[in-house]
């Protein structure tokens, strides 16, 4: 038997095509569930976080914080040196102004000159509370360090602030 002509072949209709297409399968591609705009922001603001701790090395790490939590419970310590040590060969001198302060105590003086120009080049964005007691810390060293260089770093730390 010959096949019809094209005239007398039923022709299928517009659902009977939707429905062969979607049987079909690989068609279209399926649709993604759209993700809460508070989800997506919170997963983009994660990898972004994620990214900079990347950038900034050993101290976005978890190790940083809590070793940095560790030498502030060892302050004052007959363990604080040892516990600073290994900080500052693990990460160097830390930018936070409480670790700077307390890096003051440290025994060895090239640190804690170190230490002074650290704080010396932060201390203007300093609040002023901060600023004070920065100057009475230099003060204190000026006078009574074991040390003749950081008297002197003190000194000469002191002689160029401003007061404020």
């Amino acid at each position: 038997m010959a096949p019809p002509p094209d005239d007398e072949r039923e022709r299928p209709s517009w659902r009977e095509i939707d429905q062969r297409r979607d049987r079909a399968g690989g068609a279209r591609p399926p649709r993604q569930p759209r993700v809460p705009k508070k989800q997506a922001e919170k997963i983009r603001l994660q990898a972004l976080a994620q990214a900079e701790a990347l950038f900034q090395g050993k101290r976005a790490r978890p190790e940083y914080q809590k070793d940095l939590r560790e030498l502030e419970a060892r302050h004052g310590t007959k363990r604080f040196a040892s516990c600073a040590r290994k900080f500052l060969e693990e990460y160097g001198l830390p930018g936070e102004w409480g670790a700077l302060t307390r890096l003051l105590e440290y025994p060895d003086p090239t640190v804690v000159q170190e230490v002074l120009q650290a704080m010396a080049s932060q201390a203007g964005s300093r609040s002023r509370v901060e600023q004070q007691g920065f100057r009475g810390r230099l003060q204190v060293l000026a006078l009574t360090s074991n040390h003749g260089e950081v008297r002197r770093s003190a000194e000469e730390i002191l002689s160029g602030m401003e007061y404020k």
